[in-house]
């Protein structure tokens, strides 16, 4: 018992006379991270390696320092925009919805390995959201808060490829490229 007081009262008197730890606390757990985190909202143009005419599609993508994730929706084959240019498309892959859920890993927006799921089974893709404030930022070892964000810095270059994993939905494998807004 008599320990128990002695170690109490001296934790007691460091605490009121000694010194103030020799650690210090960062304000962020991202405090010296130089890429930037956030949400990217893409239109692109889906290349896809059937028969069939080129798509559109729109996604939502968040990344962050090692993780990422987002959902998008690919449309195949003739838009609303342009006639059908192609003679005997595939009939699986033309007009048809794909709807895909994704989460991965990778460096930031510059380099994205994803899984997803979706109406058409599995698929892997390979993404990259090419900004250039984001990749100005890290060669000069700075961070631009996104608050001082310009539209222009925000403006993302969009890329990705698409392997189905489902013997039978190889059809939809495809190339993206697009546009889009950093939030």
């Amino acid at each position: 018992m008599k320990k128990i007081l002695l170690m109490l009262g001296l934790a007691m008197a460091q605490a009121a006379f000694g010194q103030a730890p020799q650690y210090s606390e960062k304000s962020s757990p991202y405090e010296g991270i130089k890429v930037q985190r956030g949400f990217v909202f893409s239109g692109y143009r889906v290349d896809p390696s059937a028969n069939v005419d080129t798509g559109f599609g729109w996604d939502i993508n968040y990344s962050s320092v090692a993780l990422n994730g987002g959902v998008a929706t690919k449309k195949f084959g003739e838009s609303a925009l342009r006639p059908s240019s192609r003679d005997n498309p595939n009939p699986i892959v033309d007009e048809e919805r794909v709807n895909n859920v994704y989460f991965g890993t990778g460096f930031s927006r510059i380099i994205q390995f994803q899984y997803g799921y979706g109406n058409h089974g599995d698929v892997l893709r390979l993404r990259s959201d090419f900004n250039f404030r984001a990749i100005a930022d890290f060669f000069q070892d700075k961070h631009t808060p996104k608050r001082q964000l310009t539209l222009a810095d925000r403006l993302t270059f969009t890329y990705s490829l698409e392997e189905y994993l489902d013997d039978d939905e190889e059809a939809f494998d495809n190339f993206t490229w697009g546009i889009g807004l950093l939030f």
